[in-house]
């Protein structure tokens, strides 16, 4: 079993490329209407938000600006005149294989717009929203990184793109200095149990079984719509752990959810509990967004196999236990909650105590442009490895396992590239400690 105790570590800043908005002012936030991951249904069944919605007061002929250049591959509407869209390829039409891009969506038809073959260059004018009418408070733009093989992508209206990574860890600037918000998950209690997959719910009391854990979850950029129900988005990333009253690590800390990856809306419900009890909902009348916690592997990648995840309470002895939920957004800000549940299995087991650290990790220069200087202290001699983390989840180094001596300890790391990485110290099987290191530019 592992535990972070360094909560500030998750350091989700940082996509590897930066992006202005793609609509004017370019160089300033936008209220954000929609999020990335966002739970929706609008009666046709629900599915994720596979965009960021950027809001601009209700003014005709707005500016789209292109993030990045590019060629036009992909120009056409999925619904009327509302929902014609550009989908700009970061490589050109002699390149057929699967490749990333912008999406650009509720252009204006009728007004001048970039045209299928077109070059783009950054800061370039592509075309000018669709007036939604005047009924509407807002025109938008529904913006989206996306993949797509072939020399052009114009399979509309049943498109076959893939929604990559989130837009939200690339804009820049975003100035967003709000945390998410916990609320009950049912009445009284934090966050909800219910049985593995099921819809039948327990007492926090006595918790028995292979169970889910729920945690109800909002984001809220700082830059408001003017409407309370539109600024309540889905965080960026969940991660949960438990810990024994006595301070036993019982399920280490866990990526839940990581809006990060690629999007496929048959997966909304391993992600989001969607019942009688937990009804999550996702439209702008009303924003609920109820997370199974459990329902993960420990990546970052959302998958049908992620169902299977939960919590075998009876794994462990009778007794009290706190679950803790952290939620971040796209910059690292970032909300611990926790509720205390009683196990009531029939099992009963002595806790073994966790190793320690006399000093704490710690890495430096940090920022710095390397090579880094990884130290940390022992209370006691522990099997332990090393590794460090880059944003996506993905190991870039890793110093194998080694028979530590108590005392102080030092290892240099050479040749890491520009960015945020998690340097995480494993000891035994049973505990971890993270720490954040920057890579300068």
């Amino acid at each position: 079993m592992r535990v972070n105790l360094l909560l500030a570590a998750l350091a989700l800043a940082g996509a590897a490329f930066a992006i202005p908005w793609p609509i004017p002012p370019t160089d300033a936030v936008h209220p954000v209407g929609n999020n990335w991951g966002e739970y929706q249904d609008y009666g046709g069944g629900p599915y994720f938000h596979n965009g960021v919605d950027c809001l601009t007061p209700d003014t005709q002929n707005v500016e789209v600006r292109a993030v990045a250049h590019g060629w036009v591959k992909g120009w056409g509407t999925i619904e009327a005149d509302l929902h014609y869209r550009l989908a700009v390829c970061d490589t050109n039409s002699s390149f057929t294989g699967r490749a990333p891009g912008w999406l650009y969506a509720h252009i204006d038809p009728d007004l001048p717009h970039k045209q299928l073959g077109d070059e783009v260059q950054p800061g370039e004018v592509i075309g000018r929203l669709v007036w939604w009418g005047m009924d509407a408070t807002f025109d938008h733009i529904h913006f989206a990184r996306i993949s797509d093989t072939g020399a052009t992508w114009m399979r509309f209206p049943y498109v076959t793109w893939w929604f990559i990574e989130n837009p939200m860890l690339s804009f820049q600037p975003n100035t967003d200095v709000v945390a998410p918000v916990f609320e009950n998950a049912r009445p009284g209690r934090r966050f909800a149990i219910c049985g593995n997959n099921s819809s039948t719910y327990q007492t926090p009391t006595a918790v028995t079984g292979d169970v889910d854990i729920i945690a109800k979850v909002y984001d809220n950029t700082g830059c408001t719509t003017g409407d309370p129900t539109w600024d309540r988005l889905a965080p960026y990333r969940l991660d949960y752990a438990i810990r024994s009253a006595g301070g036993t690590v019982v399920v280490p800390w866990t990526i839940a959810v990581q809006f990060s990856n690629r999007l496929d809306a048959a997966l909304v419900n391993v992600v989001y509990k969607a019942d009688n009890t937990c009804r999550s909902e996702g439209d702008y009348w009303s924003r609920n967004y109820y997370f199974i916690v459990t329902n993960t592997d420990g990546d970052s990648v959302i998958e049908a196999s992620d169902a299977g995840g939960k919590w075998a309470s009876a794994s462990v002895p009778d007794g009290d236990y706190w679950v803790l939920v952290r939620a971040s957004d796209a910059v690292g800000n970032t909300t611990l909650d926790s509720m205390l549940v009683t196990t009531d299995n029939g099992v009963g087991v002595e806790e073994v105590p966790l190793v320690a650290l006399s000093r704490p990790l710690l890495a430096l220069p940090n920022p710095g442009p390397g090579p880094v200087q990884v130290s940390f202290g022992l209370v006691s001699e522990a099997m332990g490895t090393l590794r460090v983390i880059d944003v996506a989840g993905r190991v870039v180094r890793d110093f194998g396992t080694a028979r530590f001596a108590a005392g102080d300890h030092a290892v240099t790391i050479r040749d890491l590239p520009p960015g945020v990485f998690l340097v995480e110290l494993s000891l035994g099987d049973r505990d971890s400690y993270i720490g954040k290191l920057v890579i300068a530019r």
